[in-house]
């Protein structure tokens, strides 16, 4: 065993690791989840009484809905959610121009630049060109090709690059979009083109000859998700918030206020703390290690940092 490893072990064996009292995620006396497993933080929750304005939600087959939209998981820092955005345009002969449109569900919600959002189109002989709400202003376009049958079943699984799949990455904030989707030739055409949005970056493998078959790749599918940030609206920053504190989110002890880029605010906990700052006791506290344990931690870090430059 290394001497990093050594030290990484013996830092496990000797601290008091994170030691917590149980945390409350939702308001008192409400339901916090929808499949019996995966918990709904306020504030956001399960009717109007038991979250703030423009966080209700419902449940349908074990997944909180947000007006239309399902929400797939809450991520922590707590201002972002992942959520399915997709489409599936059947191709109809003798047509060739297609437009779909999404919208957020309220206006405290968007994609946002840093969130490595990007549209993924997976198709044959298509341009799609992807446009801020129903404005003329373009956000990016790309076109897709295809071979034969014969050829593209030799092409290996590979990242997204016009063959049978192309992107358009998202670097501006988007409540709304309109997605225009056209036919560019004759050749390679499928019957149906997807789109659909994903944070999980552009090096995704797909199999080029499921654009051709209009077959969904499987191996996306858990790709297939947005992330959405949102933000309290009521104020239109911290400043503006901390002045109404009968109004103001930020409520448990040690969490403070950011100004959200999309407007608005979202809260905190100080210091990189665990927990929900949206509630009463929200906030999750670390028993302090001992001083020989994270001294121990200390030094197994800078062991193993020094072996993984190495």
């Amino acid at each position: 065993m290394s001497t990093a490893m050594a030290l990484l072990v013996l830092a496990v064996l000797v601290l008091p690791w994170v030691t917590t009292a149980a945390v409350t995620t939702a308001r008192r006396n409400c339901s916090d989840t929808c499949d019996g497993y995966n918990k709904i933080p306020y504030p956001f929750g399960l009717g109007p009484s038991c979250s703030l304005p423009g966080f209700s939600l419902t449940c349908a087959d074990g997944n909180p809905l947000l007006g239309n939209l399902s929400i797939m998981a809450f991520l922590d820092p707590n201002d972002y959610l992942l959520a399915p955005i997709s489409f599936s345009v059947k191709m109809i002969p003798g047509v060739r121009d297609y437009s779909v449109h999404w919208e957020a569900p309220a206006r405290h919600f968007a994609m946002t630049t840093g969130s490595s959002n990007m549209l993924f189109v997976v198709g044959c002989g298509v341009k799609a060109s992807l446009f801020m709400d129903n404005s003329t202003v373009e956000v990016g376009n790309c076109s897709v090709i295809c071979a034969e049958a014969r050829f593209m079943e030799k092409l290996p699984k590979g990242v997204c690059d016009g063959i049978g799949c192309c992107f358009i990455d998202i670097k501006v904030n988007l409540r709304a979009f309109t997605l225009n989707i056209s036919r560019t030739g004759d050749f390679g055409r499928s019957s149906k083109v997807y789109a659909f949005i994903s944070g999980g970056g552009k090096d995704q493998i797909f199999w080029p000859i499921d654009a051709l078959r209009s077959l969904l790749p499987e191996y996306l599918e858990e790709y297939e998700f947005a992330t959405l940030e949102w933000a309290i609206p009521y104020k239109p920053n911290c400043k503006r918030a901390m002045e109404d504190r009968a109004s103001y989110a930020c409520v448990a002890n040690h969490s403070e206020c950011e100004d959200s880029e999309i407007g608005g605010y979202f809260c905190a906990c100080k210091w990189g703390d665990d927990g929900n700052p949206y509630v009463h006791g929200g906030r999750r506290v670390p028993k302090i290690p001992t001083t020989s344990a994270a001294s121990a931690t200390s030094t197994a870090s800078r062991s193993s940092g020094r072996s993984a430059l190495n």
